[in-house]
């Protein structure tokens, strides 16, 4: 479980990583409310 966590976690970070130097402001928050989504989904959930 905790490895799928971490999964999880390396995934959003990537998501974060990747789309927050992105000029349009849609696909830079857009991207880092779906990363803080699925952190905390594989935290709590």
């Amino acid at each position: 479980m905790l490895n799928d966590n971490i999964t999880d976690i390396l995934l959003a970070a990537i998501l974060v990583s990747s789309t927050y130097d992105k000029d349009q402001p849609v696909i830079k928050w857009g991207g880092l409310i779906v990363a803080v989504g699925a952190v905390v989904s594989a935290l709590f959930g």
